[in-house]
């Protein structure tokens, strides 16, 4: 090895933060080269999401650069299209829920039966992303996002081909959930593959713009189809095409991102002896090559060098041991039980919403899919904000902590914000309901319940992708687990509890559920900095 150069495998752990703390002591030996002559200027995109501080220094800079090299352009386009993908699986669910009256007649079948089938696509939706995740974190992103698309554009072509068969609903509804639930786990491990964790609060909150806008966009493409009940099977013809148009951008333009296959881009890692890898590789950080059509099937490791591997460790597959481990780990257990609550409380407005604005406000199939972007556009503002204030707090007890590794525990302190939130538009909607209030207060409370649910998903996710560093997409697929589960048991009892109850006395219950998880959050924020020291046996 080069004269004055550490050694990296000092630095060997499951947490790839801590390549920044070897590629920052390798740069005290050996100077970094300045921007140019290749080394590809990240700072355009790392502005769009705050990732430097106007008083960082260069050392930092060149730290954040070097965590992938992908360029700015690259990373712009793997977002666009993630984010995109993300789009997709929530828009399958809720393009169905404001035609479900339609669908009822249409198939000739009871109110219960027909939001079974909401109940049944969010169970696989729940228990879909474990055998996604299990292989994401393993066997490459690229050939899950093209197998599950490929499902994706066939189910809905069949769904769009459908007669009146409610059997042939169910199963192809089951299909069509499982090919959808891999975008949210894939998702969160593509931004853990291309961003560091200082910055990742915000850059989740940019690809979770994609999963919430399912909720807008869905409803009002439900509603300009259904102005004519004869063009429902558009409803699934307009998620084959847009499934199809997802297959291609990914075959064409997506490269493979998991680290432990193409660590962090650098061409350098192919056929590069370990002297010059460790040397030169991990201080002068090449521009990825733009590829067309790349990455398709099963990918290897591109190095088999010592230094690759202890950098990016590759984790065995997640099996039904390691599921069951994480399961039992308190704080993935907590903060997925906590969102899972919120979910309930969501999908049991959700489902219900469209009923209730038919029934009691008389409101017409456009009317409805237009109600729903009120929701939809703060599911979008609780991320954007919950993901710019979590990582703003995050790099300020950095500043007055330095030498201290951050307790990723403190990111969850939000989550009570965004949970008292929820209960109060939980509660607020029910008794605006009972009572028959002016719509626009059950628009308002609607909002706040949404605003609340996404806030706190925004910092739990990104919370489990620092917590769970090498197994990014399974960690994501157990907290999917949790909250799908809840989604569809709310989905499938709402009306019965809404009639043993009432709807006020209904969603009072639901709420007040919640300060179960505010007792569980502030418990986790109590111990903060015990738990992730116990994440590498996981």
């Amino acid at each position: 090895m080069a004269s004055g150069i550490t050694s990296t495998e000092s630095f060997k752990s499951t947490d790839p933060e801590n390549e920044h703390i070897a590629m920052a002591r390798l740069r005290q030996d050996v100077p970094a080269t300045e921007q140019g002559n290749g080394t590809p200027n990240h700072s355009a995109f790392l502005d769009a999401i705050d990732l430097k501080e106007n008083e960082e220094s260069l050392a930092n800079v060149q730290t954040q650069r070097n965590y992938t090299c992908f360029t700015n352009g690259q990373i712009f386009l793997i977002f666009v299209i993630i984010t995109f993908i993300g789009f997709l699986g929530p828009m399958s669910g809720n393009i169905y829920i404001p035609a479900l009256p339609l669908f009822q007649t249409i198939f000739h079948t009871s109110t219960s039966t027909i939001n079974a089938t909401v109940s049944v696509f969010m169970a696989v939706f729940a228990v879909g992303p474990l055998l996604w995740g299990a292989y994401a974190d393993v066997g490459g992103r690229k050939i899950l996002y093209l197998l599950s698309l490929a499902l994706m554009f066939i189910v809905n072509v069949l769904l769009a081909s459908l007669s009146p068969n409610i059997v042939a609903l169910f199963i192809l509804r089951i299909a069509q959930a499982f090919a959808s639930s891999s975008v949210i786990a894939l998702g969160a491990g593509t931004v853990t593959d291309l961003i560091v964790p200082s910055a990742r609060g915000k850059a989740i909150g940019y690809f979770m713009m994609g999963p919430n806008m399912g909720p807008v966009i869905a409803p009002i493409v439900a509603g300009l189809i259904l102005i004519n009940t004869d063009r429902w099977r558009w409803l699934f013809g307009f998620c084959a095409i847009m499934s199809g148009v997802a297959l291609l951008c990914v075959w064409i333009f997506l490269p493979e991102t998991l680290r432990c296959i193409v660590g962090n881009g650098d061409p350098s890692w192919k056929g590069e002896s370990p002297l010059d890898i460790e040397a030169q590789e991990l201080v002068e950080c090449q521009p990825a090559k733009w590829q067309f059509c790349a990455d398709i099937g099963i990918q290897k490791p591109v190095s088999n060098e010592t230094t690759f591997k202890e950098l990016y460790v590759r984790p065995p597959r997640a099996g039904l041991k390691t599921y069951w481990s994480m399961i039992k780990f308190r704080p993935i257990f907590v903060t997925a039980s906590c969102n899972a609550l919120l979910f309930a409380n969501y999908y049991a407005f959700s489902v219900t919403f469209s009923h209730f604005l038919e029934v009691s406000y008389h409101y017409s199939m456009l009317k409805i899919g237009a109600a729903y972007v009120c929701p939809g556009i703060t599911m979008i503002l609780g991320s954007q904000s919950g993901g710019h204030l979590s990582d703003f707090l995050r790099k300020r007890w950095k500043k007055k902590n330095p030498e201290k590794d951050y307790p990723l525990e403190l990111r969850l302190r939000l989550n009570i914000v965004g949970i008292v939130i929820n209960t109060a538009g939980c509660i607020g909607y029910g008794w605006a309901i009972s009572r028959h209030f002016h719509v626009a207060l059950v628009l308002f409370f609607s909002a706040l319940l949404a605003f609340g649910l996404t806030w706190v998903n925004n910092t739990t996710m990104t919370y489990m992708t620092e917590l769970m560093a090498h197994r990014a997409s399974a960690g994501v697929a157990v907290n999917s687990m949790f909250r799908n589960i809840a989604a569809a048991i709310s989905s499938g009892i709402i009306f019965l509890l809404c009639e043993a109850m009432g709807v006020g006395w209904c969603f009072t219950g639901l709420g007040l559920c919640n300060l179960i998880s505010i007792a569980a959050i502030t418990y986790l924020v109590g111990a903060a900095g015990k738990w992730q020291k116990a994440t590498p046996r996981i």
